[in-house]
């Protein structure tokens, strides 16, 4: 065989074997997302206290599966900046992302490098990274002079050997101590003496509650501005601004927890009191809430704080609380249920209430799933939950007031003399102490309707207490039987005539 066709057969079999393998690999594998630039440099010149940005271009391959991005950065610990889009995100198509980065305002530091690393996973494999880095030239930096400062700009004075930063450093620590002791004990009892022209006593308690803490905020800022003045390297100052920032974090926090609390207590006073519902059982659960609210927010804002990337945390967190209350919705229901009836109070303990079944209950007690209520005609105890109260039409017996309105319903024979048996019912209403005959309120005698077997009557009259209804009902009715009787009018039961035909007879 000559050599041409060897070669010739030998090139078919060989595109025939790795064509397929080629095409195959060709066809699976996947191209990797790009970083690019945004059209605008990487190494800036930025003036102390300002704001810059620096943009990347991700760049998704069409029809390629999503991506979660992290992204982490090295070099900026303990300065102010902000990712967008966060840290964490899914990567669906071509995205921007935009580093926030504020320049300190520390007077020995003139530049700052950092970088920032693109991590690209599935499934939790990383499967591409990419780093780009930064620079920030710091201008408009300080000389010595400006560097030996105190509070408001102001020059050191001292005379040497303190006019120096040890000499600024006293000084200025001296400023802040004097600014918190006038805080202290000029300014806030002038708005002490303000407080007690208005008319509410929140003001006052607000005033009281963050006195001390506002002295503390003061001297604790006063102490790192005064450090400041020190000629400290940078990353000492950025762990004491980090400190700074954790302790005033826990100054706030024991501050917002005691504003809620007072507004709490203050909310209960105007409620009745700690033995109102509200201060039995709404106000130790909204403690409780808020406290966990304030500690969890002070929490997030600490981690982020040490630069901790809570963005993953806090998707868990809500997709963990989306699983609770679907578990729990019941649960939540009847919780929000109790929460509308302490709040709205349509009723209070001891009012009776008239349910959708037709039983009367006493209100016992309503907490956050269920209300205890007491039926006062079977002597039994109901518990219901709160969500089956909040969705039924209740009657509340005890508003506006306790007045109650009775109809009694009686029948008299056919051929009695209407305007005789209304003069009777007239007078037997008369004789009843509970009724009342104020103005607006006046018992009734209406002739209702002609019945099967008698002419109807009913006596509507208003009683002053609605407790009184079943006994005073009673009462009127034995008396009607009574004055009936002696006027010989009759009170018919129902009968019929039943009348048969037989064959060839005739009705008379």
């Amino acid at each position: 065989m000559p050599k041409s066709k060897k070669f010739l057969y030998f090139t078919v079999i060989t595109l025939l074997v790795l064509g397929p393998v080629v095409a195959l690999s060709l066809g699976t594998t996947e191209g990797q997302p790009v970083v690019g630039s945004y059209d605008e440099p990487y190494g800036k010149t930025v003036d102390r206290g300002e704001e810059t940005t620096f943009r990347w271009t991700i760049e998704k391959v069409p029809d390629d599966p999503d991506y979660t991005v992290s992204i982490r950065t090295e070099g900026l610990e303990g300065l102010n900046y902000q990712l967008d889009p966060e840290s964490i995100f899914i990567l669906k198509n071509d995205k921007i992302v935009t580093l926030t980065v504020e320049v300190p305002t520390f007077p020995d530091v003139e530049k700052i490098e950092a970088s920032v690393n693109f991590s690209f996973s599935r499934e939790g494999k990383i499967q591409h990274q990419a780093e780009r880095d930064i620079t920030i030239n710091i201008g408009d930096l300080p000389d010595a002079a400006e560097a030996n400062t105190i509070v408001g700009g102001y020059r050191n004075p001292l005379p040497s050997p303190l006019n120096g930063p040890i000499g600024a450093f006293m000084l200025n620590l001296l400023i802040w101590f004097v600014i918190g002791m006038t805080v202290f004990f000029i300014v806030t009892p002038f708005l002490h003496k303000l407080t007690k022209k208005t008319q509410t006593d929140l003001d006052r308690l607000m005033l009281k509650m963050i006195r001390r803490p506002l002295l503390v905020f003061i001297f604790l800022y006063g102490f790192i501005n005064s450090l400041l003045r020190l000629e400290l390297p940078f990353e000492i100052r950025a762990s004491l601004f980090q400190v700074y920032s954790l302790l005033a974090l826990g100054i706030g926090v024991y501050v917002a927890y005691q504003i809620f609390d007072g507004i709490l207590d203050e909310i209960s006073l105007r409620r009745g009191g700690e033995t109102s519902p509200f201060g039995k059982v709404l106000k130790p659960i909204f403690e409780k809430a808020g406290m966990i609210i304030i500690l969890l927010g002070g929490l997030i804002i600490g981690m982020r704080i040490l630069g901790v990337q809570i963005t993953a945390l806090l998707a868990g967190a809500g997709v963990l609380g989306l699983v609770v209350a679907f578990a729990a919705q019941d649960t939540l229901s009847n919780f929000f249920s109790g929460v509308h009836l302490l709040l709205d109070r349509p009723f209070t303990i001891g009012d009776v209430l008239e349910l959708e079944s037709g039983e009367y209950c006493r209100v016992e007690n309503v907490g956050m799933r269920s209300t205890k209520l007491y039926n006062i005609r079977d002597h039994e105890m109901i518990i219901l939950p709160n969500n089956a109260i909040a969705n039924q039409k209740i009657k509340n017996l005890a508003e506006p007031d306790k007045k109650k309105r009775v109809v009694v319903n009686v029948g008299v024979a056919y051929g009695s003399d209407i305007d005789r048996v209304k003069s009777i019912l007239y007078d037997v209403l008369k004789d009843e102490d509970s009724i009342i005959e104020e103005e607006g309120f006046e018992p009734v005698v209406r002739f209702s309707g002609f019945g099967d077997s008698s002419l109807n009557f009913n006596l509507r009259f208003w009683i002053d207490n609605y407790m009184k209804q079943w006994d005073v009902a009673s009462v009127i009715r034995n008396k009607i039987d009574q004055e009936f009787r002696e006027a010989e009018v009759t009170i018919p039961f129902p009968q019929r005539t039943v009348w048969m035909k037989s064959e060839g007879e005739e009705r008379d």
